[in-house]
């Protein structure tokens, strides 16, 4: 037991005294452990998680059902999803009249309404269709105007699907010319800031 103790005194003692650049793997017993280099690590050091907008959380107060998570989080892109998801956002934008609200109340599926309604109302739409609540997040965007928007994200094993109120057309993430805010996480209620 002294000698594992010893050795590993003598491990951080060595670790702490490396150059900042080199510090990033060491090896104990025999085994490497990398420390800073994983892709996976680096992106969970960079997001912020914090809770869900106001207007949100108030919303969720009064439609549990609606921000409920479960499923997988990421589902697999095929021709039948794509389809579903083309045919609601399609849908939700011909059925809601865009209207600025005003008072910022966050509703689904009224005849009225702005970004975060039509967001929520193909959500909701997808969910009674089998979409796993999970792989379907609400996410805050800036335009590119500087104006706040909302906007729903689908994750697939082809990448983040936007679906918007301002484009029929389904595109990734990276293809939107937005500037990212804040993204619901699997678990509605908590997001990440991006």
């Amino acid at each position: 037991m002294k000698r594992v103790l010893l050795a590993f005194t003598a491990a951080v003692i060595a670790f702490s005294f490396l150059p900042a650049d080199k510090a990033e793997a060491f090896s104990l017993g025999g085994s490497t452990r990398v420390l800073g280099t994983s892709p996976a690590l680096k992106k969970e050091r960079q997001l912020t998680m914090t809770r869900a907008p106001k207007a949100y959380n108030l919303f969720c107060m009064n439609n549990p059902v609606e921000c409920r998570s479960g499923g997988s989080d990421i589902i697999t892109a095929n021709y039948a999803l794509m389809q579903t998801l083309n045919k609601v956002n399609r849908g939700v934008n011909r059925s809601i009249k865009w209207v600025r609200d005003r008072n910022n109340v966050w509703k689904i599926g009224n005849r009225t309404g702005d970004c975060e309604d039509y967001a929520l109302t193909k959500r909701s739409r997808l969910m009674k269709l089998g979409v796993p609540a999970a792989a379907l997040r609400m996410a805050i965007v800036k335009n590119q105007k500087g104006q706040g928007h909302a906007v729903l994200v689908v994750k697939t094993t082809k990448g983040d699907l936007v679906l918007d109120n301002v484009n029929n057309n389904i595109t990734l993430r990276e293809s939107t010319a937005y500037r990212w805010i804040g993204i619901a996480s699997a678990n509605p209620y908590r997001w990440q800031l991006l």
